[in-house]
């Protein structure tokens, strides 16, 4: 990789070998009034002038104005702020690590000759909704999901909203416990919040984190259906877990992630605006980025922004992620 990213490293995480991101980060700090047509006049292809542009204003580091005007936040406020962020981000991928490390021993510590009937490699979206549906019926007390964003998440957010405000029925008719925790990229999906909220009126208790790397539904202690199909979008490579071990350690990482998790507070008592604060900080706790948390309040990112602040400030908090956590300390979520 060139070193052109600098110490900023604003390449590396989209993989742009020539620091295409930062070059035009610099350039746009350089001038008083920057513009798009300001930077492509300096010889900077368009494509990727727009794409630098629309990554650098998701990292909170410009906003972009009608007429391709650039303001820059000033570095000395976005910077740390993405810096913490990452540091976040890497804290929550080593837990996970540890945790997949767990699910990987574990399913290997029973016997040296795995036992094929014990695990069974699913080979479409289809064939896992269906293998889910039969797992589920035979349940009869919890069902445990952790859900990132796949295919296979789209499926189900895209399903008739009825089908969602439907109970877990399993063995004998019976109402299952539903407990799950959604990878807060999810709020980007359409409807996100009223899928989630018709989810609740079916008996669903959800919380939301940051990072979950995949997906998986934990029948009892029984049976786990582990998604893959965020890594191969046909769902080829997911699988049917019968193996105990496994499943525990899979629940495992389902509590691990539940406590890591936050419940989404919506509408409550007092003013509207009391009521979109709660919200706001709700969503800060779960993780979710300026542009989600405009989507989903109804609001301008601009205004989420100076909410944003004047919430951290009342708080007393350093960072977003800790104005959430005091919010929830203080019973404000």
């Amino acid at each position: 990789m060139s070193d052109a990213a600098g110490p900023l490293g604003l390449d590396r995480q989209d993989g742009d070998g020539d620091g295409v991101v930062t070059r035009v980060y610099l350039a746009a700090l350089q001038h008083p009034e920057p513009t798009r047509s300001l930077l492509v006049a300096q010889g900077m292809k368009a494509p990727l002038v727009d794409h630098s542009l629309e990554v650098l204003q998701e990292r909170g580091l410009v906003r972009l104005q009608p007429g391709g005007v650039i303001e820059v936040i000033p570095p000395d406020i976005s910077l740390p702020t993405l810096a913490l962020s990452y540091e976040r981000r890497a804290r929550e991928t080593r837990s996970a690590a540890h945790e997949l490390s767990q699910v990987f021993f574990q399913a290997r510590a029973a016997t040296t000759t795995p036992d094929a009937g014990t695990i069974r490699i699913l080979n479409s979206l289809d064939e896992m909704a269906a293998v889910t549906a039969e797992a589920i019926a035979t349940g009869t007390e919890i069902v445990r999901v952790f859900r990132a964003p796949s295919p296979r998440t789209d499926a189900i957010f895209d399903s008739p909203l009825h089908s969602h405000e439907e109970p877990s029925h399993g063995a004998g008719g019976i109402v299952l416990d539903m407990a799950s925790v959604y990878d807060s990229r999810v709020l980007d999906l359409p409807d996100a919040l009223t899928v989630l909220e018709a989810r609740e009126r079916g008996g669903e208790r959800f919380r939301l984190t940051t990072s979950v790397p995949f997906s998986c539904v934990i029948v009892d202690d029984t049976a786990a259906i582990v998604d893959v199909s965020a890594f191969d979008p046909t769902g080829f490579g997911s699988a049917l877990v019968r193996a105990r071990a496994m499943v525990l350690a899979l629940i495992a990482l389902f509590d691990h992630f539940w406590t890591l998790g936050s419940p989404l507070q919506r509408a409550g008592s007092g003013s509207a605006a009391e009521q979109r604060d709660q919200l706001i900080l709700s969503l800060l706790a779960a993780g979710a980025p300026d542009a989600t948390i405009a989507r989903q309040t109804g609001v301008s990112q601009r205004t989420v922004e100076r909410r944003v602040r004047a919430l951290m400030d009342q708080l007393g908090a350093g960072t977003r992620f800790q104005a959430g956590v005091q919010a929830g300390r203080r019973g404000l979520i």
